[in-house]
């Protein structure tokens, strides 16, 4: 008992200040391969029968057993036929894809690291404190100044007027990418459709792989929320693109600028680069000119590649003219020049 003491005592010298405890818990992975394979009652039997405390919410629960996909019941699973040899209940990171990573078929502005200068941040709330604009106000301005590039991450986007607000900036030749949680799209797909707009380029992220012992698996979400315009400012916080935000909910969002915007540059490309298209959409909404770029050696080249399809942009705006119209319907890409600017308007070839 002497030996273990002074054994342990001197572990604890070894330790740094900054140490923190392993949190994997075996029994943890047990019991969730017990609701996987056996439902609510074996994971409680699992608990009871180890004197185990509860671990996951009832929300947690049923998006585990609403979520989880089995591998089918003749398919052997063994080590020698098992999907990664790393890929457990216990690997919380997603399997590498040797699928290649989509491009920012876009462009996207290149901004010299490190010339930003020291990082600002400024906190808006909801409802409204000491300042001039609503969160939802600030979000419209920051989208009505943008001039090459707008970046949208969101859990949820459901709100008509930032539906809007993008779609006449993305007419405007503005780069437009939009990330949305995998499991919610389709509610923004349905706010979509309620407008009578047909989007063509959005795509879907999902969170990270779970596998079970026996080869089942589910996904997490994407839980951030974040707006990078011009790779110049951020708004980011818990703000959702939803009108119960602007009109009911608490939140705070923080407005940055300055070198930490750098990171959320990172971070939307990182997020890009695992990022799909929708399922739901229809394989002629998937070919829009993906190699087609708005950035070439940092100039501009005012082409468009809009963010929802002409006749959307005319039930939402209803202001284009006729000649227009029959000339982006005689081609599915029409070159023409207007006000000395050159303009490239692509629609989808349903059109």
């Amino acid at each position: 008992m002497e030996t273990s003491s002074l054994l342990s005592s001197l572990h604890d010298e070894c330790r740094s200040d900054n140490y923190i405890e392993p949190h994997y818990k075996e029994w943890y992975r047990i019991a969730i391969d017990a609701l996987i394979e056996g439902g609510l009652e074996a994971y409680k039997e699992f608990l009871s029968k180890e004197r185990c405390s509860e671990f996951l919410a009832d929300e947690e629960i049923d998006y585990i057993l609403n979520n989880v996909h089995k591998l089918p019941q003749n398919t052997i699973y063994s080590s020698n036929h098992a999907i990664d040899d790393t890929s457990s209940s216990g690997t919380y990171w997603p399997i590498e894809s040797d699928v290649e990573a989509p491009n920012l078929d876009l462009g996207w502005p290149y901004l010299m690291p490190g010339i930003s200068g020291g990082t600002n941040i400024d906190l808006l709330f909801h409802p409204p404190r000491a300042q001039p604009y609503t969160i939802k106000e600030t979000i419209r301005k920051m989208i009505r100044d943008a001039r090459k590039v707008i970046a949208i991450v969101m859990d949820m986007f459901t709100d008509v007027d930032i539906f809007r607000e993008i779609v006449e900036a993305s007419t405007r030749g503005i780069a437009v990418y939009i990330l949305l949680d995998e499991s919610n799209f389709s509610h923004f797909l349905k706010m979509t459709e309620k407008q009578g707009c047909q989007v063509q380029r959005v795509r879907t992220v999902k969170g990270q792989d779970y596998y079970s012992k026996t080869g089942a698996k589910f996904h997490g979400k994407m839980e951030q929320k974040f707006i990078l315009v011009d790779c110049k400012k951020v708004i980011y916080g818990s703000y959702s693109f939803m009108w119960s935000f602007e009109k009911t909910n608490l939140s705070m969002v923080q407005v940055i600028t300055g070198q930490l915007v750098e990171s959320f540059d990172e971070e939307f490309r990182t997020l890009y680069a695992r990022s799909a298209v929708p399922s739901s959409f229809a394989p002629e909404l998937v070919r829009v000119n993906s190699r087609k770029t708005l950035w070439d050696n940092d100039t501009y080249q005012h082409s468009v590649s809009s963010l929802a399809s002409v006749s959307s942009q005319r039930n939402l705006f209803g202001r284009f003219s006729t000649t227009f119209f029959y000339l982006v319907f005689k081609k599915n890409s029409v070159d023409f020049h207007f006000s000395g600017k050159f303009l490239s308007f692509m629609c989808s070839s349903l059109f």
